[in-house]
């Protein structure tokens, strides 16, 4: 059962952060797909499609306390949140920029977007 989500606030974790997810589709379709940022995380991380899992794992893990560094309003669709955290992969760290999206308030934060940074 869903319990209602406060409003994300700048400065504050992602409400919810340990029930976040991302769909297979937006990870191997997008964040990880050459049409997408998956030039960038090989180049940064020097991972592909075959390494969605393990990345997936570090970005739930880093976003648990990192805070929300800016927020888009796009009613009535929901809110979109911006996080920026640190990962490390092996032996590479860097800066990468997450997007999450909350549908509702009693909807847990849907990972849209993830890439290095400089």
């Amino acid at each position: 059962m869903s319990t209602a989500t406060p409003t994300p606030i700048i400065g504050r974790p992602l409400s919810r952060a340990a029930e976040a997810y991302a769909t297979p589709e937006k990870r191997d379709q997008w964040i990880l797909a050459e049409r997408g940022h998956g030039r960038e995380w090989a180049h940064v991380f020097r991972v592909g499609g075959d390494d969605a899992q393990r990345l997936w794992s570090v970005i739930a893990g880093a976003v648990l306390d990192a805070p929300i560094s800016a927020i888009r309003d796009e009613s009535p669709h929901g809110v979109s949140c911006q996080v920026g955290v640190v990962l490390t992969l092996d032996d590479r760290t860097a800066r990468v920029l997450t997007i999450w999206h909350y549908a509702s308030t009693s909807d847990a934060p849907r990972l849209v977007t993830a890439y290095p940074t400089p």
